[in-house]
């Protein structure tokens, strides 16, 4: 793909030309395409919770509020984001 206004080569999920900052979305779509970065990202900050959260009820397992459910949601985040991290990786 290239720039309209200076030829310059851009990649499939530049929404700015590097070189003269012109907008090079043509359509709608276009502008409503997300950055595999940013999904990325988003996956490996879920999968971080996920731990963070099991190792918080990890480390209060020997106090007298806990309970089996305390593991529901850090293990939902870790597959959520497993699973979110595999089809970004699938694509």
């Amino acid at each position: 793909m290239k720039c309209t206004n200076c030829n310059a080569k851009l990649a499939e999920t530049d929404l700015n030309c590097p070189s003269c900052d012109q907008i090079t979305a043509r359509t709608r779509e276009d502008l409503q395409k997300i950055d595999p970065k940013v999904n990325k990202a988003i996956a490996w900050s879920l999968i971080a919770m996920g731990l963070l959260g099991l190792v918080f009820v990890i480390s209060n397992s020997w106090t007298d509020w806990y309970s089996g459910l305390d593991y529901v949601a850090p293990v939902f985040l870790l597959v959520v984001g497993g699973l979110a991290l595999f089809s970004i990786n699938r694509k």
